[in-house]
């Protein structure tokens, strides 16, 4: 999925005060952070609303590099139970996933693999440009990647909707009382290639959803609020664009982006017509702003307080990555996925990789304490 954490406006009294609203709104994104389990099982101390939300988070400690033993300890397992469980959340998330595609005769020829996935085209790095001294943070990310030639982009719908075809024809095949190690670890390969490739296409087609968004760029429109959901229609493009067809993947996105923004932006403004007064001249050239500080003030203090409570479960990479990412010190703004890596000694993929995953954990302990949290 892609990040928007930076679209939040920050209020120019306090860049912490910007920092952890980011983070909250990152968390909203995915859930209801107020929400309280049902059906709660206690295990290791903490609620569960079922054993498939325990065997997630265990999967995903699995994932950190937590060993089998510490998690029997951790979980009051044995091993051979910490493994049919991880089992069982590995199949899980396999047989939820969406791997609609568009289907092809070619997937089905002897040498497909060889001719689908073979050797990339190559990239052209000047296409990146020079990055607008300026920009926000996810702005200038934007700059970074190089933009695809059709020939680019023909090789990686080509090969992501093959990689879909072969897990579904693979999926088919798993039993899923009796799953087969080899049928889910090359599920999982299938999978990983398929979501890079998407990310890929996303990425590198992000510029096109701001040229559009600056088009319908009204006085009273936000802009950051028209890039975002341009994005989740960039999305959606990327998952439903026929390539076999020839046609260029920015005019199919641009058609289905405008016609989101047809539909979205009208409605947007004749809801907010149901509000108007007449009198919003006079109201934009009010300056009174004694009450409000206060209690922006007061709400923002609650939020730092929750974000550094649920910090504390976090390992201290895991800590880094998001107080640098979003400017959590005090005095910091918040850094670039290259900044963070070189200060990590680590690539920016792999910085992107531990953001979303600490994310999705922050989400999971928000949820599980069911915290509080004001203007949310």
């Amino acid at each position: 999925m892609v990040s928007t954490g930076h679209l939040i406006e920050s209020k120019p009294n306090s860049r912490r005060d910007s920092a952890a609203r980011t983070v909250l709104s990152e968390l909203m994104l995915s859930g209801d952070v107020t929400q309280t389990p049902q059906n709660v099982i206690e295990s290791t101390g903490r609620l569960w609303s079922s054993d498939a939300e325990r065997n997630e988070a265990m999967l995903e400690r699995s994932r950190e590099g937590e060993s089998v033993a510490c998690l029997a300890k951790a979980f009051s397992l044995s091993k051979t139970g910490v493994h049919s469980a991880l089992m069982e959340a590995r199949v899980k998330r396999l047989t939820d996933a969406n791997v609609d595609y568009i289907d092809s005769d070619e997937f089905r020829q002897r040498n497909a693999e060889a001719t689908i996935c073979g050797k990339a085209p190559e990239v052209d790095h000047s296409s990146a440009g020079r990055v607008p001294t300026g920009l926000p943070a996810y702005l200038g990310e934007m700059y970074r990647v190089p933009l695809l030639t059709k020939a680019q982009e023909q090789y990686h719908f080509r090969r992501m909707n093959f990689r879909k075809f072969q897990f579904s024809e693979l999926r088919s095949q798993l039993d899923v009382k009796k799953p087969s190690a080899r049928i889910v670890s090359k599920l999982e390969s299938l999978l990983e290639d398929i979501t890079d490739v998407k990310n890929l296409l996303i990425r590198s087609n992000l510029r096109l959803v701001i040229s559009i968004a600056k088009r319908y760029l009204k006085s009273n429109s936000a802009f950051f609020e028209l890039v975002s959901d341009g994005n989740i229609s960039l999305i959606r493009a990327v998952e439903k664009f026929d390539y076999a067809r020839g046609n260029k993947f920015s005019t199919y996105a641009s058609w289905a982006i405008l016609k989101n923004f047809a539909r979205s932006v009208p409605a947007e403004h004749k809801r907010l017509d149901r509000f108007r007064t007449g009198l919003d001249e006079v109201f934009s050239q009010k300056t009174e702003q004694r009450s409000s500080f206060f209690i922006d003030e007061h709400m923002n203090k609650t939020q730092r307080a929750v974000i550094r409570e649920m910090m504390q479960e976090l390992d201290g990479r895991e800590q880094k990555v998001i107080a640098c990412r979003f400017g959590l010190s005090e005095g910091e703004e918040p850094e670039t996925l290259e900044q963070v890596g070189s200060r990590l000694g680590v690539t920016k993929e792999r910085v992107r990789q531990i953001e979303v995953r600490t994310l999705e954990k922050l989400r999971r302990i928000a949820e599980r304490r069911a915290f509080e949290i004001p203007g949310f």
